[in-house]
This record gives C-alpha cells, structure tokens and sequence, in this order.
C-alpha cells in the first residue's frame, strides 16, 4: 500500500474509535431522560426490637483434646511455695551465676575498605585485627571473629554470640 493511503486509512480509523470513546463518556456524564424517571416506594418503620430475644446456651467442659483426640488428665497436686527468703536467695544465686564466667574483651579492630573484583561476587576487605593486617572475605573468620556483613562505611563482626558494627577508619 501506498503510505498516503495508509495514513489516511489509519487517521479515519483513529477517528472512529476516538469518536465512539467520547460519545459514551457523554452519554455517562450526559443528561439521558430514560433514567430519570425513578420510582420511590414509601417503607414503613420497624422497631427491631419486638420480636427480639437474647441467645444464650451453655459452654460444656470437653476432657479430650481435640487434635489429638486422647483423653486430657489433668493433675489437681498444688506445688510447694518458697518463701520469699528462699526465693530471694535462688534468683541472687542466679544472678552470680550469670555473671560468673569471666568477659572476655574484643580484640582492637579497625576496618580499611574493601575491594570487589569483576568476577568475585563477594568483596575482598582489608581489616586490622591486633594491629595485624588482614585480607579476607565476608563470612571468614579469623581468631574467633567472624566477619558477618561488609558495608560501604562499615563491618558487621560476630564473636561469642555478640555482635558489634565497625566503622571504617579514615
């Protein structure tokens, strides 16, 4: 097809379907007399509270368990009371006890930066443990550190249970 026949095919062809588009939004938004005409049937009020009445029923105890499907056993035995001397005692030897085993301070550690190779997906730091310099990547552990997460600005260190963020150092 010639391309002057073609645009003229498809300018004709847009104008259509605007022109079928704005006339069922004018027809929406428009005056239309066919639903205006709306029949309104009076209704009577109702008190909702004649015919009301309250439902009530009883909650029986169940004994089996019902996932399970066994029989439940409950025990009625109380447990012996301490008395709050005794109890005192208990928790202050707990609390000796938590604080028993001897802390053991973090090494010094200072964070220098990191490199990412083209090809590695993890990245390559450079990190200061006991002013001994270190090369590793993120999830190693040296001593007992163990180098969690590697940030732009910062390391997440793991040692013992306890985490600890260190910045990079200037």
């Amino acid at each position: 097809m010639n391309k002057k026949v073609l645009n003229s095919v498809l300018i004709v062809l847009m104008l259509v379907i605007w022109g079928i588009v704005f006339n069922k939004i004018f027809n929406f938004f428009g005056d239309n007399p066919q639903n205006e005409v709306a029949f309104v049937s009076p209704v009577a009020a109702i008190n909702p509270r004649i015919n009301f009445s309250k439902d009530t029923f009883e909650l029986k105890k169940i004994n089996r368990d019902p996932f399970l499907g066994k029989y439940i056993a409950r025990r009625t035995t109380k447990l012996p009371t301490k008395t709050k001397k005794e109890s005192y005692k208990s928790i202050k030897k707990k609390r000796n006890n938590k604080m028993s085993p001897s802390i053991i301070p973090w090494p010094k550690i200072s964070y220098h930066g990191y490199v990412r190779g083209a090809k590695s997906t993890s990245e390559l730091i450079l990190i200061r443990v006991n002013n001994k310099f270190h090369k590793i990547r993120e999830g190693s552990k040296i001593d007992d550190v163990l180098i969690k997460k590697v940030y732009r600005d910062s390391v997440l260190i793991k040692r013992n249970k306890q985490s600890k963020m260190v910045i990079k150092s200037r």
